[in-house]
């Protein structure tokens, strides 16, 4: 079998489309489609149902997956444990997190990192969503969350309380809490402000811990927020907590070989002092 087609077979089981996976491998789906009835043909059998909705593997097709996402992870640990050990901590680092610890906690400390090491560069991919590992879009995860599954390494790297929050000098317009849409209920966060007894049946829901920031600071009413963000907010106040409410644990995660990469090593080292300092911060406290 030609292993350039089994990479496109791979990509293409993983995205589901031929497009998807066309871009993502930066070529054509007119090519991408022949090196798929390329390896049909070396294979003898049917890889894929064509529908309208994208391309569904056979049976066939997932067995096979199964076996070359086990030599693809094998050839990503050899490249990842050949690094430029005489060259010092160099090339690209990707690094995950939630934005609001991005913004808070990483971000402002990052130029220290840069100055010291040069020729590290470093992609920062901050979002409200967990990022997977399993397909190493990253090569190292700040989360609140370990993997259930798969070739991790993990550490608590910090403790993030939470606290109820209030606009200083306005009246809240509905007496509850602020609430979560549906598509966020199962947060850990909108769980706990759910259970909050000043919780049920909010008048407004929002997605995101910005868009609660500025629910509370336009005065709609009262918000769930991690410390380090509604300290560090002008115009908020604490009306109740950390005592009692919510903390979670904040996790490091990398792939385990990758840890023998210096330039992860490097990155990871500085993630982890990072959330050492601002510890106080995390917890709640040391107001920003």
């Amino acid at each position: 079998m030609n292993w350039d087609n089994i990479k496109h077979f791979i990509a293409t089981a993983r995205a589901g489309s031929l497009t998807l996976a066309a871009q993502a491998l930066r070529t054509s789906p007119a090519t991408l489609s022949r090196r798929i009835a390329a390896l049909e043909r070396d294979c003898g059998t049917t890889l894929f149902t064509r529908t309208h909705t994208g391309y569904l593997l056979t049976r066939d097709g997932r067995a096979l997956l199964a076996r070359c996402e086990a030599i693809d992870d094998a050839f990503s640990s050899l490249a990842r444990l050949l690094p430029l050990s005489q060259l010092g901590a160099k090339g690209v680092v990707r690094l995950a997190t939630r934005e609001n610890l991005a913004t808070h906690i990483v971000l402002p400390a990052l130029p220290r990192l840069l100055k010291a090491q040069p020729n590290l560069a470093l992609e920062l991919k901050a979002g409200a969503q967990t990022t997977p590992l399993r397909d190493r879009e990253v090569d190292l995860a700040v989360r609140l969350s370990l993997p259930s599954s798969g070739n991790f390494k993990g550490r608590a790297i910090g403790l993030m309380a939470h606290a109820v929050y209030g606009a200083s000098g306005i009246e809240p317009m509905q007496p509850g809490l602020l609430g979560w849409t549906h598509d966020c209920e199962n947060t850990p966060i909108a769980q706990a402000a759910l259970n909050h007894p000043r919780g049920h049946s909010p008048t407004w829901r929002f997605n995101s811990l910005q868009a609660q920031v500025a629910a509370v600071r336009a005065g709609l009413g009262q918000a769930y927020l991690p410390c380090f963000l509604g300290d560090a907010t002008p115009g908020l106040h604490r009306v109740q907590g950390p005592e009692g409410l919510l903390a979670q644990r904040i996790y490091l995660v990398l792939h385990n070989d990758s840890i023998e990469v210096q330039r992860v090593r490097v990155v990871a080292d500085f993630v982890i002092e990072v959330f050492h300092q601002a510890a106080d911060r995390l917890a709640g406290r040391a107001p920003a």
